[in-house]
C-alpha cells in the first residue's frame, strides 16, 4: 500500500522568490525558502538549537530535511529570535553567578561549622568532617595526589644488563617509591 503523501503546508518556510535558477537575490528581495511568520516548527527548531543540537538531529527528529533546518536557521526573523534567546540565557547565567557569589560567604562559614564539628547545637560526625576538610584542602591546592605517572618497557635484556640498569638507576638517584623490577627468562 502506498504511503499517503505527507501535507507539508504546515512546515511552509516562506515565499519562493529570490534564488531561482541559480541566481542570487537582489538586495532587499527575499530569498528562497527565508522564513518570514515562524510556525510551531520555526519555533522548536530554534528552541533545539539553543539547547546545542546539530542540524541533522534537529531534522531527524522534527522530520523534517536538514535543508529546512539550515534555512530556518538563516531566516533573519530566526536568527534574530535565537539572539534574544541567547541574550536571556547569558543573563539567566550571570544572575545565577552572581547569586553564587552572594552566598559564597555562607557557605564557606557552613563548612567552617562542619569540619569544627557542630551545626546548630548538632554533632557533626568525623566522617562528614573528615570529607569536607578534604574538599577544602582540594581547593585550596593541598588534595591529595590524583595522577600517577608510571612508564613501562618491554624489552629482552640479558641479566648482566638487568644489574647494570639497576645499579645506574640508583646511581642516579632514583626517588623512592619507584620500582625497578625485571623477570629474567632463559632464551634458548
Amino acid at each position: 500500500m502506498m504511503q499517503p503523501k505527507r501535507d507539508m503546508t504546515k512546515y511552509r518556510t516562506g515565499n519562493r522568490t529570490g534564488e531561482r535558477d541559480g541566481r542570487r537575490a537582489e538586495p532587499g528581495q527575499k530569498k528562497a525558502f527565508e522564513v518570514d511568520h515562524m510556525w510551531e516548527v520555526h519555533h522548536e527548531i530554534v528552541r533545539r538549537r539553543l539547547l546545542g543540537q546539530k542540524v541533522v538531529n534537529i531534522a531527524r527528529d522534527l522530520g523534517v530535511s536538514e535543508t529546512m533546518v539550515s534555512y530556518t536557521l538563516n531566516s533573519p526573523v530566526v536568527r534574530d529570535k535565537l539572539d534574544v534567546m541567547k541574550g536571556a540565557r547569558d543573563a539567566e547565567t550571570l544572575d545565577l553567578a552572581k547569586r553564587i557569589r552572594e552566598n559564597a560567604p555562607k557557605s564557606l562559614k557552613l563548612l567552617e561549622e562542619i569540619i569544627e564539628g557542630e551545626v546548630d547545637g548538632t554533632t557533626v560526625g568525623v566522617g562528614l568532617r573528615a570529607r569536607e576538610a578534604n574538599t577544602m584542602l582540594a581547593r585550596a591546592g593541598y588534595g591529595p595526589i590524583t595522577n600517577v605517572k608510571g612508564a613501562i618497557a618491554h624489552a629482552h635484556f640479558s641479566g648482566e644488563d638487568i644489574k647494570e640498569i639497576k645499579k645506574r638507576a640508583i646511581e642516579s638517584g632514583v626517588k623512592s617509591g619507584v620500582v625497578v623490577d625485571a623477570d629474567l627468562e632463559e632464551v634458548g
